[in-house]
C-alpha cells in the first residue's frame, strides 16, 4: 500500500492547533518537528487516495484562517510526497518507543507489550496529538516535574491538559482529584479516552474552559505545558487559586522567554525554585516550578 506524506511547516504558536487539524482529517500519525524557535514542521500520514488533494485544499484553507483567530501561521506550507512501503503502519508504531522519565514514570503504546517493574508507575498512551503524547520535551520536563512534586490527595489544575498525560501522571503518582481544563473541543474527546484506558475517569474532572477563569476554590498545584502566550496571563490567576503551600509548574518556555515568565512570576508573588530545561533540534525548552512567597 501506497501512503501520502504532508508536511506542514508553521509557526510555533499554530502547531498545536494544525496538528489537531491533521487528526480531524483522520491522519494515521503525526509527528512534531522543532524547525527553530519560531517554526514547527509537522508530518502526517494518510492513505494514497482520492481525498489526499481535497485535504491539502482544506489544509491550505485552515492556515489561511488561524490569522482571523490571531495566530500566526506563516510560513504556512504544505508539502506532499508518496511514501511507498507495505511496512509504512508497523514503521511507524517503531518510533514510538516506551520511554522512560524520571524515577518511576514508563510511557508505553497501547500495542506495546512491555512489562512495568514493581515500581514503575505506567501510563498507556497512543501518539496523537503533537503535544502532550510524552514525545515532545515540554511533555518530558513536566512529568519529570511532577514526579517531584505531587504528593498524596493532593487536589491538582493542569492547564491546557491535551492528550491527559500530566492528569494521568497527576493520579497514578497519588493525586485525588484533577481538574484537566482545555481550550481546544477538538482535544476534549481524545482525553476523555486517554483516562478510560488508564482507569483514572473517576478521579479527573474534565472541561473545556480558559485556563483558571471559570475555577472555583484552590489547587496544591498547578500544572500547564502550554506556550508562555498563554501562561503569562495566567500567573495572577494562579495566585488567587493557589494554596499557600501550593506549587506551580510550567513547561512550553523557550530558553529566551525564560527571564520574562520569571519576572512575571515573581510580580506576583511567586519565588522560583526550580528550573529545568531539555535541548532538542538546537532549541531549548524550560520548565519552571515556584511557589508563593511568604508574605
Amino acid at each position: 500500500m501506497n501512503w501520502a506524506r504532508i508536511t506542514v511547516t508553521t509557526s510555533q504558536d499554530a502547531s498545536e492547533a494544525v496538528a489537531n487539524y491533521l487528526f480531524e482529517l483522520n491522519a494515521l500519525g503525526v509527528e512534531l518537528k522543532d524547525e527553530s524557535a519560531a517554526t514547527a514542521r509537522l508530518i502526517a500520514y494518510y492513505p494514497l487516495d482520492d481525498r489526499v488533494g481535497a485535504r491539502m485544499q482544506k489544509l491550505r484553507d485552515f492556515l489561511s484562517q488561524l490569522p482571523t483567530w490571531g495566530i500566526q501561521s506563516q510560513p504556512a506550507k504544505v508539502d506532499l510526497k508518496r511514501v511507498e512501503s507495505e511496512e509504512w503502519a508497523e514503521a511507524w508504531k517503531s518510533a514510538f518507543p516506551p520511554q522512560r522519565i524520571g524515577k518511576r514514570l514508563l510511557i508505553a503504546p497501547t500495542w506495546d507489550d512491555i512489562t512495568p517493574n514493581e515500581t514503575d508507575v505506567l501510563i498507556r498512551l497512543d501518539p496523537g496529538m503533537a503535544f502532550g503524547t510524552g514525545y515532545h520535551p515540554t511533555t518530558r520536563l513536566s512529568l519529570a516535574l511532577l514526579e517531584q512534586t505531587v504528593k498524596p490527595n493532593q487536589h491538582v489544575a493542569d492547564i491546557g491538559t491535551g492528550a491527559g498525560i500530566l492528569a494521568i501522571a497527576a493520579v497514578k503518582l497519588g493525586a485525588k482529584r484533577v481538574d484537566a481544563i482545555e481550550l481546544d473541543a477538538a482535544a476534549i474527546p481524545i482525553a476523555a479516552a486517554n483516562f478510560r484506558t488508564n482507569g483514572v475517569t473517576p478521579q479527573v474532572s474534565l472541561s473545556q474552559g480558559d485556563g483558571l477563569k471559570r475555577v472555583q476554590g484552590t489547587y496544591h498545584l498547578i500544572v500547564g505545558n502550554i506556550l508562555t502566550k498563554a501562561i503569562l496571563p495566567m500567573i495572577p490567576d494562579c495566585a488567587q487559586h493557589l494554596h499557600p503551600e501550593g506549587t506551580v509548574i510550567f513547561s512550553g518556555i523557550l530558553e529566551t522567554e525564560r527571564k520574562q515568565v520569571q519576572e512575571v512570576l515573581e510580580a506576583n508573588r511567586f519565588r522560583v525554585v526550580h528550573v529545568a530545561s531539555e535541548a532538542e533540534d538546537e532549541i531549548t525548552w524550560v520548565a519552571i516550578t515556584a511557589k508563593l512567597a511568604s508574605p
